[in-house]
């Protein structure tokens, strides 16, 4: 079958990839250039952390992210992308402390596995380098990180053609079937943007292996560890759909906090300050739905690598039906 995807995010990669190892003709029709850097699947810290989100999230996020975790392990050694499982960590300073446990009390009120207290020694074992800092901390079992952009690269290569500034309307497109996975760009009236802001940094004064969290009361900083001493630093969220620059304001306070947290950072090169904007429905649910014929794929908001395969199975599911049913009409 050839099937056209609208859209080469993160979603349309992954879906096209799907696919192709189906035996589908796969085509993904893209209308930004190749080396086009603004897209929030490439700006994103790629954190893999469902018990970190858990507070703030819909239960059906959590069972997706459940399911996605088991996933993505497979997926990022068959495309022998970087990743690691090890657990993140989650620390407060002094004054903040209260946060800290009463985010440990949500957790336990759940009845969720893997959440540890850690003390200075336990946290000094795990992360040395913020031993000297923190006298305490969680640790949040299983969750994990993976290197987006490798990973958006190997699926280039494995996910039929890209077609790139190739901007298309999904119910024109030559596909025996067609998927819109456009993101923010779609046209539905329900989506939003949500706007992210972050800063990649090049830091060889730190060693962090594993996803950090500083509990704050404005925001929560998350440090994304990547291959070669280079950190993904974020935390903002913003109702917006603006794609103007990173503002002073939210630079400064990302890299301060970062620096509290590990004072490694104020010797840190600035690679890249990033901004992104996250497609969302009013739920802030994702939505695998039919319309006018089109299969559309949208709305992964801020938890776009958390939930990415479950998505994507769901889609999967979806067009199965649709064949199967496309079948039978015309027997």
């Amino acid at each position: 079958m050839d099937i056209a995807i609208a859209g080469a995010g993160l979603i349309g990669r992954l879906l096209g990839w799907q696919l192709v190892r189906e035996g589908h003709s796969v085509t993904v029709y893209e209308r930004e250039p190749r080396d086009e850097s603004t897209s929030s699947s490439y700006v994103a810290a790629a954190m893999l952390a469902p018990l970190s989100e858990y507070p703030d999230c819909d239960p059906a996020i959590w069972q997706m992210a459940q399911m996605s975790l088991g996933m993505w392990r497979a997926i990022l050694k068959m495309l022998n992308v970087p990743h690691g499982f090890d657990g993140s960590i989650v620390v407060a300073h002094t004054q903040d402390a209260s946060l800290m446990w009463k985010f440990r009390r949500t957790l336990e009120r759940a009845q969720l596995d893997g959440v540890s207290e850690l003390s200075a020694d336990a946290l000094a074992d795990l992360e040395p380098e913020l031993g000297d800092r923190f006298t305490t901390g969680l640790h949040l079992a299983g969750e994990g990180w993976l290197d987006n952009r490798v990973l958006l690269s190997a699926l280039e290569r494995e996910c039929g053609q890209i077609v790139f500034e190739s901007p298309v309307n999904p119910e024109q497109m030559p596909g025996d079937l067609n998927i819109d996975c456009r993101g923010k760009d779609a046209k539905d009236p329900d989506l939003r943007g949500v706007r992210g802001e972050v800063i990649r940094v090049y830091a060889p004064e730190v060693r962090l292996s594993r996803p950090v969290r500083l509990m704050h009361p404005k925001y929560q900083l998350y440090v994304s560890p990547r291959p070669e001493n280079v950190y993904v630093i974020g935390a903002t969220q913003i109702e917006s759909a603006a794609t103007s620059p990173m503002t002073v304001r939210s630079a400064l306070e990302l890299l301060s906090a970062a620096y509290t947290l590990h004072a490694g950072f104020a010797e840190a090169e600035i690679l890249e300050l990033n901004v992104g904007v996250r497609p969302a429905y009013p739920d802030n649910l994702p939505r695998v739905q039919w319309h006018n014929g089109v299969l559309r794929v949208n709305g992964l908001y801020r938890h776009g690598y958390l939930v990415a395969p479950a998505v994507v199975e769901a889609a999967m599911v979806e067009m199965k039906a649709e064949c199967k049913y496309s079948l039978t009409a015309n027997q």
